[in-house]
């Protein structure tokens, strides 16, 4: 007997409470068999060892009186002879203290690891407990936990519960048929060609085909390219309501020919193509598919419509639930791509193996995902191109190189990731749609992802530029990696005209433009000060900028009055709470505030007026992550977060009114109309590690660069943290290659500073690439949550090549141009130019080079005829 289970279980710890049924998309079969035995281990048993600076620290509130702690900079502790009779998964139940929210990593039996981020416990005494799946073999087996260079939580015990003996992928259904009979009509709109068939009905466009069998309610959509094929089958809708229906248990799937409709968006034309599903006593469900001429991909929607209100926190266009129901056609280093919701807390992108069935609720992707083979880079792109109302999570599993689960829904919340600790709010109305999603085959994942973000462009384009806004790349000084909160009026005077003397004029500028941007701690100066600065900067030839986190309130005084309100308001009345009442937990050590509030909206006011009337020209918008999250909203009519933010971030601009360069810094991936650029990562230090990190973000997230926003932004360059002037380079090269907006953000009284910045910031070669706002494309993707080492750029009828080394010691590097699929048109080679040294060699199938330790290469790559070597 089949029984029904919820995938995300394991995830209502996390958000302080059950989920209900947001995620029950799999009938679930295989091995029911239970044990009564629970095998605990100690951490502080004898047989364990330590590295680094874990150790057994005594803990009068853990078993045995003692636990591991210092569980940070590099340091990890192992469960060893950790002893089961029989082989398979097991319920690992963490004991552990974490005064504050901390990671860790897991490896089992010395394979892949694997990050867990469990909730902060009540405080530095009381013991938590974190539940997850591990697969074990019959006998002694090992686990070892890491901090992964950061800060990890201590270590009390571990309890395992055997579940299942059950192999990857014996769970899922087999689907069932999806044959539609003979066909009975076709209609020709231009390329495209639909058919009603005996049971169901087929589009077809270019390599592109869907089908739908209306007698059992599946869909499948499958693309042919030179004799492969890739293929999603069984596929279907659902809503929870009172109940939880999926489109095909419907009694009826109805598919009329004479309802196909023709479309012209700045998409391009298509038709739109509507099944209804229709059950008495329940709402019709519309499958609504969207399908372009000439393109390689497809639009989905689900609808539920009554005649009386309907309630919902999950809509789901896209699910499968069938063993390789997703099938990528090629077999080689399969990966799935989760993308963070934001950029907050040094989140990373994590391209996952593909064959990964347990704790998957730890790997939900917030609003697209590739599924994709590394290796030929065939691949599927699927997320979300409409975000007015919902947070879009993709739940996925998968085994024997394909994915037996695939669910697109509209409805995800998650402590890590959305930072929610509340679950997503339910949409009201006689009408509920789900997010509009795009799900598209591509011969390579890269430009998959390309396409993706042009899609969401096409729903909502790019913020424009305002008239008095230049539209080039900015170039200039941010104050916070150099100062911090010690921000002070001669500071920046000092840094003026450091700027104006060694660098305005030596190519750091774009078509004359620099920037000078005060961060956060700009109110250690007064209006008079502020004000003389802006004269200040005008004078050097430079433009002002300012800092605002208009969502967040950084005190404790609840009855505190809101600026700008003439005292009708104080934070007690615009922080955002629960249906209780009560003020959403801190994140970041800021309240939220309601972006729907009066008091909220005449704080922006108060504000941004300050900030035109002074003449700042440029604004760094901050933590706006907490004006997305779930809550009680003042406007009756906003039901979920993502209405809220959209609501405040369109109200900021309209405030702006054109007047400004908008700089997105932590802010969810979407919605992206509100800033012309957007940071891909946060909190860049200027160290090599950091610089990694932020390269991780960009080996993912490139594509939203010229697509969802004018500019990534890949965080200032601090280079006298660098740790020496190649690694100082290295940060100038990973910014110019990032889209881009390319400040530097040291301070001007360190000598070493100022070396690094004559050096390095006055290249004319290297600073044209990154005044070309363009972002460079990973050579690679499957590098976990790493950063690629190689990049490309194609540059008319050449390209830049950057590769990079983030150890410490030296490293050789060999880039294939046939697998950078580089063009030499026609010719034998190509002319190869160090951009930091004008050094030229020729070379002809691939690029050998030695990189010292945190060194970088940026070269540009031209066809030639004749000479080198390879």
């Amino acid at each position: 007997m089949l029984r029904y289970v919820l995938i995300a279980i394991l995830a209502c710890s996390l958000t302080g409470g059950a989920q209900i049924a947001p995620k029950q998309a799999a009938a679930e079969g295989g091995s029911t068999q239970a044990t009564e035995a629970v095998y605990t281990f100690e951490a502080e048993a004898a047989a364990n060892t330590y590295s680094g600076k874990a150790g057994p620290v005594p803990c009068d509130t853990c078993s045995g009186g003692a636990k591991v702690g210092n569980l940070y900079q590099g340091s990890a502790m192992q469960f060893n002879a950790v002893n089961v009779t029989e082989a398979g998964v097991y319920k690992l139940s963490l004991s552990y203290i974490s005064g504050d929210p901390r990671s860790f990593m897991v490896s089992v039996n010395g394979g892949e690891r694997e990050r867990f981020s469990p909730p902060a416990t009540k405080d530095w005494n009381a013991v938590g407990v974190f539940d997850f799946e591990v697969r074990l073999q019959a006998g002694d087996n090992t686990l070892s936990f890491d901090d992964d260079g950061g800060y990890a939580p201590d270590l009390d015990k571990i309890s395992l519960t055997f579940v299942t003996s059950s192999e990857p992928g014996t769970d899922p259904g087999n689907g069932e048929d999806l044959e539609l009979g003979a066909p009975l009509s076709t209609v020709k709109y231009g390329p495209i060609a639909v058919t009603r068939h005996a049971k169901g009905m087929s589009v077809t466009s270019g390599s592109l085909k869907l089908l739908y069998n209306t007698e059992n309610g599946l869909s499948a959509y499958s693309w042919k390219n030179r004799g492969e094929e890739a293929k999603i089958q069984g596929a279907y809708s659902s809503i929870q309501l009172d109940q939880y229906l999926t489109s095909k248990d419907y009694a009826k799937h109805e598919f009329k020919l004479e309802e196909v409709e023709r479309f012209h968006d700045r998409g391009g034309k298509g038709i739109k193509v509507t099944v209804n599903n229709r059950q008495e006593g329940l709402p019709t469900l519309k499958q609504i598919y969207y399908i372009y001429e000439q393109k390689d991909y497809l639009l989905t929607q689900v609808i539920a419509e009554q005649d009386t209100p309907l309630a919902t926190n999950y809509i789901a266009p896209l699910i499968v639930d069938h063993r390789g129901g997703v099938d990528i056609g090629q077999y080689g280093d399969n990966r799935v791509l989760v993308a963070p919701f934001d950029n907050d807390a040094w989140s990373r992108y994590l391209s996952k193996t593909i064959n990964t069935d347990l704790n998957n609720q730890n790997y939900e992707s917030s609003e697209l995902t590739a599924i994709f083979d590394n290796d030929s880079r065939r691949g599927f792109v699927v997320g979300s191109v409409s975000h007015d109302t919902w947070k879009t999570g993709i739940y996925w599993s998968g085994s024997n190189d394909r994915l037996n689960k695939l669910n697109v829904y509209g409805g995800f919340t998650s402590l890590a990731s959305t930072h929610d600790s509340l679950p997503h709010a339910k949409v009201s109305g006689t009408t509920i749609a789900s997010p509009k999603v795009f799900v598209g085959f591509f011969t390579d994942y890269r430009d998959g992802l390309e396409t993706y973000g042009q899609a969401n462009a096409v729903e909502a384009p790019p913020l424009a530029f305002g008239p008095g806004v230049p539209q080039g790349v900015p170039v200039g000084w941010n104050s916070w990696g150099a100062v911090g909160s010690k921000l002070s009026y001669d500071q920046v005077i000092e840094t003026s005209n450091f700027f104006k003397e060694k660098l305005q004029g030596e190519s750091f500028n774009n078509e004359g433009q620099l920037y000078m941007n005060l961060d956060s701690y700009w109110d250690n100066m007064n209006d008079e000060q502020l004000g003389q600065l802006v004269d200040y900067i005008k004078a050097n030839g430079q433009k002002a900028g300012i800092y605002y986190g208009p969502f967040v309130y950084w005190g404790d005084n609840l009855n505190q009055t809101v600026e700008g309100t003439d005292g009708k308001y104080t934070y007690g009345d615009i922080v955002l709470r629960d249906a209780q009442g009560n003020p959403l937990p801190k994140i970041d050590g800021a309240y939220a505030v309601d972006p729907t509030h009066p008091g909220t909206k005449q704080r922006i006011d108060y504000y941004m007026n300050r900030f035109k009337e002074h003449g700042f020209e440029y604004i760094k918008l901050d933590f706006l992550s907490h004006g997305a999250l779930e809550g009680q909203h003042f406007n009756p009519q906003v039901f979920t977060g993502i209405q809220a933010y959209n609501e405040g971030m369109a109200y900021i601009v309209d405030a702006l009114d054109g007047s400004m360069f908008i700089s997105a810094s932590i802010a969810p991936l979407f919605p992206s109309q509100y800033a012309h650029s957007r940071r891909i990562s946060c909190d860049v230090d200027g160290s090599l590690g950091s610089t990694e990190y932020q390269l991780n973000n960009l080996t993912y997230g490139w594509w939203q660069n010229g697509t969802i926003y004018r500019y990534t932004d890949p965080d200032y360059m601090t280079l006298e943290k660098g740790g020496s002037l190649l690694g100082a380079q290295t940060r100038v090269n990973a910014a110019a290659i990032s889209g881009t907006v390319f400040l530097n953000s040291d301070d001007v009284a360190n000598q070493t500073a100022r070396e690094y910045m004559e050096q390095l910031l006055v290249n004319p070669a290297v600073n044209a690439v990154a005044k070309k706002g363009l972002a460079f494309r990973p050579m690679e993707g499957n590098t976990g949550t790493a950063a690629a080492d190689a990049y490309i750029l194609k540059d008319g009828g050449g390209y830049y090549l950057a590769i990079f080394n983030f150890t410490n010691e030296p490293v050789e590097r060999t880039i294939s141009f046939e697998r950078a699929a580089m063009d030499n048109k026609g010719k034998s080679g190509f002319r190869v130019t160090d951009l930091w040294t004008g050094e030229e060699w020729r070379e002809k199938t691939e690029l050998h080079v030695t990189l010292q330790g945190a060194e970088s290469k940026l070269l540009q790559l031209v066809p030639v005829a004749g000479g080198g070597k390879k």
